[in-house]
């Protein structure tokens, strides 16, 4: 004697569409990338500035970045140079101011001397 078995109804109430399409989990969203440890300069920095600085020779490439990096800091294109910028760029005294008057007399920045100290030096 055989015996029937009945089949269940279908229904779409169901089936779980989130468990069969694998989204079960909650969302999640993706980590926030790490930051990089250390200094970096802070931009919009002028392409066009940095390459006519460059062209002047020598070491002002390493001062402009550095005036552009001081920017970065202290939110202003007007910049109150300190001993840390030659610690940083490696060059003396004597080099920088040079190397700040050749900038001032292409355009790029406007140098204000002070007397006794750091000169202050506005970004064009």
């Amino acid at each position: 004697m055989a015996t029937y078995i009945q089949p269940k109804k279908f229904s779409l109430l169901d089936i779980d569409l989130d468990k069969e399409l694998g989204r079960c989990q909650p969302y999640t969203p993706p980590p926030k990338p790490t930051r990089q440890p250390g200094l970096f300069i802070k931009g919009p920095v002028p392409l066009d500035w940095l390459k006519r600085a460059n062209n002047l020779g020598g070491s002002t490439g390493i001062v402009a970045t550095m005036l552009w990096f001081y920017a970065g800091l202290t939110g202003s294109k007007t910049i109150k140079l300190d001993s840390k910028i030659d610690d940083v760029t490696g060059l003396t005294r004597q080099t920088r101011q040079l190397i700040l008057k050749r900038l001032e007399i292409y355009g790029l920045i406007k140098l204000f001397p002070q007397r006794g100290g750091y000169p202050r030096v506005t970004i064009l």
